[in-house]
């Protein structure tokens, strides 16, 4: 269990103690009281240290919590203010700051988790929410593979990308029978299919390119390497033109296909691609559709997803390509 939500069951412990004004609270009052709790939840015990840690953080303005602890006869523990409580406390500039950080991120993907120097404010909104209603439960799912490799990853690349800071990465392709190491400059993080991918340069590479994160063996931030700028990658407009990852090239082209009955309702409601366009509806209910995109394999599998659903009309080689690649499929069907 993570450290923080050890913490917060401890600020919750003195809290409760420090806003019962029947009784006097000593330190070691405090650090009984937070052993039982700590002890209840997962078995383990605080030391003195610990809970006078914990009283320094709750009294701090920044991170913590700004309560008006205050000691009187040199020995006992309460609240200045006897209405206060940190399940009161008010979000602070810096948390603000934090979660408009957050929510930008959280409008381009899904999930984004171990978003550093979060863990502990996420900890303490979540509480402070449910003790407002304990009653409502989760409620939004994301959909997440625990099994994902590489994910342990995000926080750093994601914080060399802000800071422009060079990564040394260790990395091993499917293709590739040896992982190469590279000095690595990276620029955005693009999620597709629940797989993360970085995309920047590295010194001999001529155009951008992409490591799977999954199939990164080591990744540590270079301080003391220049960072390779690139004017020209600009990642508001360079994810426009393809789906998925893989910017084989630059030449875009009208891919028109029909979608039957059944599936097209799902194709209207989920576009392929952003340029999706609906070109006619045809009598017998299929819709053909056309999409202005890169071809790609990640174009070639989305296609294929639907299996019979769809039919590429043009253009001619992308028929082809998705005609072979149905024979060949099937020819392991054939005894």
């Amino acid at each position: 269990m993570p450290a923080s939500k050890n913490a917060l069951l401890r600020y919750r412990t003195i809290d409760d103690c420090l806003r019962n004004r029947l009784r006097e609270w000593t330190l070691q009052d405090l650090v009984n009281r937070c052993n039982d709790a700590m002890m209840d939840y997962c078995g383990t015990s605080v030391s003195v240290r610990s809970v006078q840690k914990d009283i320094e953080f709750m009294r701090s303005d920044s991170p913590g919590y700004n309560a008006p602890i205050v000691v009187y006869n040199r020995k006992y523990y309460t609240y200045e203010d006897p209405d206060y409580s940190i399940t009161k406390t008010p979000v602070s500039p810096q948390e603000i700051k934090k979660l408009n950080e957050a929510i930008s991120i959280l409008k381009q993907i899904s999930g984004f988790e171990s978003f550093t120097g979060l863990e502990d404010m996420i900890c303490r909104l979540e509480d402070r929410a449910h003790s407002l209603d304990s009653s409502i439960g989760p409620v939004v799912f994301f959909e997440r593979n625990e099994q994902l490799r590489g994910l342990h990853y995000l926080p750093t690349v994601y914080q060399a990308i802000v800071q422009k800071k060079v990564l040394s990465i260790t990395y091993q392709s499917f293709k590739s029978r040896n992982a190469y190491h590279y000095f690595y400059s990276p620029y955005a993080l693009r999620e597709f299919h629940n797989r993360w991918f970085v995309f920047g340069l590295h010194e001999q590479a001529e155009h951008i390119l992409n490591f799977a994160l999954d199939r990164i063996e080591s990744l540590e931030i270079v301080d003391n390497m220049d960072f390779i700028e690139n004017n020209d990658f600009n990642p508001e407009t360079y994810f426009n033109d393809f789906i998925g990852v893989t910017k084989i090239n630059d030449f875009v082209e009208t891919v028109r296909f029909e979608a039957n009955r059944k599936d097209a309702p799902y194709i209207l409601t989920k576009p392929l691609h952003h340029s999706q366009r609906m070109v006619e509806r045809k009598s017998d209910g299929n819709v053909i559709f056309e999409i202005d995109v890169i071809i790609n394999q990640e174009l070639i599998r989305e296609l294929m997803a639907y299996a019979e659903g769809i039919r590429v009309l043009s253009p001619e080689h992308l028929q082809r390509t998705m005609r072979n690649k149905y024979l060949v499929g099937l020819s392991g069907y054939q005894g």
